[in-house]
């Protein structure tokens, strides 16, 4: 989880930032799923920042990485295609 705050922490300071897609969250997550049929499948919560939210189409293969921010605006971090989840690790428990 940290990696992932240090990671937002560089991205929101560069200047690639500035160039980011934002529009209202909902606006945008209906875009995904009308035009990828992504839907979301994981949301954290960034302290002071907002939600990380991660969207993916199990029929096309792409996702999405926004970040909404407090507001209710979302911006666009990353899409991709090819997108391979795999399966939780289990623990071992000793007795």
């Amino acid at each position: 989880m940290r990696f992932i705050a240090a990671l937002l922490a560089v991205f929101l300071c560069s200047p690639a930032y500035a160039q980011t897609i934002c529009i209202d969250r909902i606006d945008l997550l209906d875009r995904l799923a009308a035009e990828f049929e992504e839907y979301l499948v994981e949301v954290r919560m960034i302290e002071d920042q907002g939600l990380l939210e991660f969207t993916r189409s199990p029929t096309k293969g792409t996702w999405t990485v926004i970040l909404t921010k407090p507001s209710g605006t979302s911006c666009l971090i990353a899409s991709g295609e090819g997108l391979t989840i795999a399966p939780a690790k289990k623990e071992l428990v000793s007795l």
